[in-house]
């Protein structure tokens, strides 16, 4: 298990608002490697996906766990090679966290309500799916890591960051980051 080391906001904003560049040869040893520290990375973490240049790698590869919203089951994780938008529908105001931002969250972020998308999977074999609610979230969110895009770009709110904190009762609640002070 080569789990890699995230790369986190802000002390790398920098590398995470690189673009990642297409992949262009799927037969090699080290799509391989990158397709399995991705997935080991993802394994160890509390996250729906991940994107390459998460781990320092501008590649466009992401990895998902689609089955987010309420009443599916979650699927075993997807390689999505090259990804790319055709079609997209309205955009709805909801939940955003990411692993490279770790315990800020939002209900603010705006992403499309459902996508069809393309991309190339670990076997080389085509993808052409449409994902809704929370998988087209996860979705559009990786896409935009790819794109050197992060969920804070997209806020339309800034006061609507959220972080979790353990209450005088032992009980964790969500309170506003500028209601801390921060």
């Amino acid at each position: 298990m080569a789990v890699k080391r995230l790369i986190y906001y802000p002390e790398d904003e920098a590398l995470l608002r690189r673009k990642s560049a297409p992949v262009a040869n799927f037969r090699n040893k080290r799509l391989k490697r990158l397709i399995q520290d991705l997935k080991d990375t993802l394994d160890s973490q509390r996250g729906a996906a991940i994107a390459a240049p998460q781990i320092g790698v501008y590649k466009r590869v992401a990895i998902a766990k689609f089955g987010q919203n309420d009443d599916a089951e979650e699927e075993p994780m997807v390689t999505l090679i090259n990804p790319e938008i055709i079609e997209a529908g309205e955009p709805e105001t909801g939940f955003d966290g990411c692993l490279s931002i770790p315990d800020i969250y939002t209900w603010d972020t705006p992403r499309p309500s459902w996508i069809r998308f393309r991309a190339t999977g670990e076997d080389g074999n085509d993808i052409v799916r449409r994902v809704e609610g929370m998988d087209a979230r996860v979705l559009h969110h990786e896409i935009d890591h790819l794109d050197g895009i992060l969920f804070l770009d997209r806020l339309q709110d800034p006061n609507e960051l959220y972080t979790p904190v353990e209450g005088a009762d032992g009980k964790t609640k969500m309170v506003r980051l500028v209601d801390l002070g921060r």
